[in-house]
């Protein structure tokens, strides 16, 4: 049976637009859809990348939670379809006990990071679309590398240290039509101008559905 990939419940999306309000579920479905392909061995989108977080969840199955949100969020005027977040607490009165119930109640536990991911917009992506959405936050899950560009790990667990990374390239294009590529852009040019690693064929076996439209 090919798999398909996880969809927001209708009626989630739904209720949100009847309340002209923007709702957030917790989605275990997605986090377990993620970890299967993204992060086993024998995932059909598997990425050794993304091994120090397999690692990790191999022991702490606290440390990645996934949510849905009903719809996009506006950041600096632009839409924001996903989001990675190392999960913290605002201190004061019952603010962090609040905010700390409120990850029990969803998850049944506190993550370490919490992935967020726009329903509608999952609802109407093809599944390239989705796939890349979900490594793009998976990727800001950094791991702390040493000189020799080997993970650090704690001293206390054995385990990979992390942080939430940003991206590889962050340049506008006008710095880069005025004044040239640094190695980063080069290198990303160099990697674009190649087939990409993953081919359709690929995301559809993972999928399901070669278009959802």
């Amino acid at each position: 049976m090919e798999q398909i990939r996880p969809f927001p419940p209708t009626d989630f999306i739904d209720q949100a637009e009847q309340e002209e309000t923007i709702r957030l579920i917790p989605a275990p479905d997605l986090k377990q859809w993620a970890v299967k392909n993204y992060l086993t061995s024998d995932g059909q989108l598997y990425n050794p990348d993304h091994d120090h977080i397999a690692e990790i969840l191999d022991n702490d199955e606290t440390f990645l939670a996934f949510a849905w949100a009903s719809s996009a969020a506006v950041s600096k005027k632009r839409m924001v379809l996903g989001q990675c977040e190392k999960v913290m607490f605002n201190v004061g009165g019952w603010k962090k006990a609040r905010q700390e119930q409120q990850m029990r109640d969803w998850f049944g536990y506190i993550p370490v990071y919490l992935i967020t991911i726009d329903a509608s917009f999952c609802e109407r992506a093809n599944d390239r679309e989705f796939c890349a959405l979900i490594e793009h936050e998976l990727y800001h899950i950094a791991v702390e590398r040493d000189e020799d560009g080997d993970p650090i790990c704690s001293n206390m667990t054995g385990l990979p240290k992390h942080y939430l990374g940003g991206h590889d390239v962050e340049e506008f294009v006008g710095v880069v039509k005025r004044w040239g590529a640094n190695k980063d852009i080069k290198r990303l040019v160099e990697v674009a101008n190649n087939p990409p690693f993953v081919s359709d064929l690929d995301i559809s076996k993972c999928c399901g559905n070669c278009v959802i439209n």
